[in-house]
């Protein structure tokens, strides 16, 4: 997380807390949870912020183990990922390509996403890894589907994927509904999460070890009149 994004949060949670009969309480650092909690009419639900449409909406990490990828994680946007890889010709040739540059066999090959994953045998070593991405012409995304419905798989993230769902978001200087059961009873007026997107999977080498990180961006969101954005000019959706 950002140092910006995480302002934004505060400074989101601060807005609410101005409003009349609403109390925000934005907790640290439990990535299980949304970022700001909301309680409005005596009920409680969760609220997700972004500071633009384009943030990435969920990061599930994967790792390729016994000749298929994986996840710890058990949110819907992390199964939805294992199956985007498991069947990309881009993860499949850069397997191979990884297996030949490395001297790992392809049923031998391991590509933890922890520090602790690299001791494992046939893990690829950091230094090998960092090496292949500093070819010419090799790109760091190992998957990459354009264009998809990516609606459905971000409501489900956020509303069976955290320890508590989040129903509502902030993105940007936008609000929205996420899934159609609305605890505050706000109204359909506010627009559904929703939107076509691209589902990427990039390999991240850090200093230590690296990551198979997943990014879920929705590059065109419905408009909405609402906001609790500080300072905006559109219409509270709790003061309608």
């Amino acid at each position: 997380m950002s140092a910006a994004s995480d302002k934004y949060e505060k400074d989101v949670a601060d807005a609410i807390n101005k409003m009349p009969g609403l109390m925000a309480i934005r907790p640290i650092g439990d990535t299980a949870y949304a970022d700001v909690k909301v309680t409005y009419n005596n009920i409680t639900s969760w609220l997700e912020v972004k500071m633009n449409h384009t943030d990435n909406l969920a990061n599930p990490r994967m790792f390729f183990k016994n000749g298929k990828w994986d996840t710890t994680y058990s949110t819907p946007a992390a199964k939805a990922a294992v199956n985007i890889l498991n069947n990309s010709s881009l993860a499949k040739k850069f397997i191979a390509d990884l297996s030949k540059f490395s001297g790992i066999p392809v049923k031998n090959i391991k590509i933890p996403t922890t520090k602790g994953g690299l001791k494992e045998e046939g893990a690829v070593p950091l230094h090998i890894m960092k090496a292949y991405f500093e070819k010419p012409g090799v790109n760091r995304y190992i998957a990459n589907n354009k264009n998809i419905d990516l609606g459905k798989i971000v409501t489900e993230h956020y509303t069976k994927g955290k320890a508590d769902p989040a129903y509502y978001m902030q993105a940007g200087d936008d609000f929205y509904r996420i899934s159609n059961k609305d605890p505050f009873k706000l109204g359909s007026s506010i627009p559904l999460l929703s939107g076509q997107g691209e589902f990427k999977v990039r390999v991240s080498t850090r200093s230590e070890f690296y990551e198979v990180q997943v990014e879920i961006k929705i590059q065109k969101m419905p408009n909405s009149k609402y906001s609790v954005k500080p300072g905006t000019k559109k219409l509270n959706p709790f003061l309608k």
